[in-house]
């Protein structure tokens, strides 16, 4: 069974960094692949080839401080969450965590390797038996069809769609897709919806309204990329205000600020993580 959420991890920013880096290892096991220690208690195996968040995973011990602090403190036993854009599983691990396990999360990873090695290593390696399934499918507007996804050499966080490629993609492959409709269709309930989809946020929220309007009290965590497609995201703030939900950022604290369209579209340079809740 898995552990609960250490309290460092819903403390403060100092400390979860403080713990997690003190704590951080990595131990080679060969074929790529290195085991590290996450926030200080969970374990995890990353790649040796990915240089972006791999090295940061095995020598920090965690990612995006201000968002793990938010993410944890929202958390209650017997959530149902999604996670969209789950990589190695980071968020996944921390909602399940802090889910329990009469609570249910599932991980949505197109990419073949991580949805079917590192990811389920992760879960098996910190007890994950219960409450979680693996959705290796593109979660977007589509639903029941095969969609192009790019992966990129060196940098497993930033795979996404044709329209928002990289020049450094290194292989094609061919994925199905479906929508967050589809996926909650039969649930009982809906919490916490993460989704960092490399550019493609807005095909998710327009595949989500059904879910939405079932569940008005999830909250929506989302990452934009604002440099990818202005147009696309200008139409997709209004369309998130239009729907009811007030635009919050998260701080350095990972404390939530009130925020408007204006604000963020005249700042496209930030990393810009909204907490959207009705």
């Amino acid at each position: 069974m898995i552990l609960p959420l250490p309290s460092h991890v819903v403390s403060n920013r100092a400390e979860l960094e403080e713990v997690s880096r003190r704590r951080a290892n990595g131990v080679d096991y060969g074929d790529h692949r290195l085991l590290c220690r996450l926030l200080g208690d969970f374990l995890a195996c990353v790649d040796t080839r990915d240089l972006m968040l791999g090295p940061r995973l095995v020598l920090d011990g965690f990612w995006e401080a201000w968002m793990t602090l938010a993410i944890a403190r929202y958390l209650q036993p017997g959530m149902w969450c999604v996670d969209v854009g789950a990589n190695y599983g980071y968020y996944t691990l921390l909602m399940v965590a802090g889910c329990g396990p009469e609570g249910r999360v599932v991980a949505c990873v197109p990419n073949s390797v991580l949805a079917g090695t590192y990811l389920p290593q992760k879960l098996a390696l910190n007890g994950c038996h219960r409450g979680v399934e693996i959705c290796p499918k593109v979660i977007g507007n589509l639903y029941d069809r095969t969609v192009h996804f790019f992966l990129h050499k060196g940098d497993l966080a930033t795979s996404s769609l044709e329209r928002w490629a990289y020049n450094h993609r290194s292989q094609t492959i061919q994925v199905p897709s479906i929508t967050l409709d589809r996926l909650c269709a039969d649930w009982p309930g809906l919490d916490l919806v993460k989704i960092d989809a490399e550019g493609a946020e807005a095909l998710v929220w327009v595949g989500m309204p059904k879910a939405l309007r079932r569940f008005p009290q999830a909250a929506v965590v989302l990452e934009l990329h604002l440099q990818r497609d202005p147009p696309q995201t200008t139409n997709l703030l209004h369309q998130i205000e239009r729907a009811g939900y007030a635009l919050q950022t998260v701080g350095y604290e990972g404390d939530l600020m009130s925020t408007d369209a204006a604000t963020i579209l005249a700042q496209p340079q930030e990393h810009w993580r909204l907490w959207l809740v009705r």
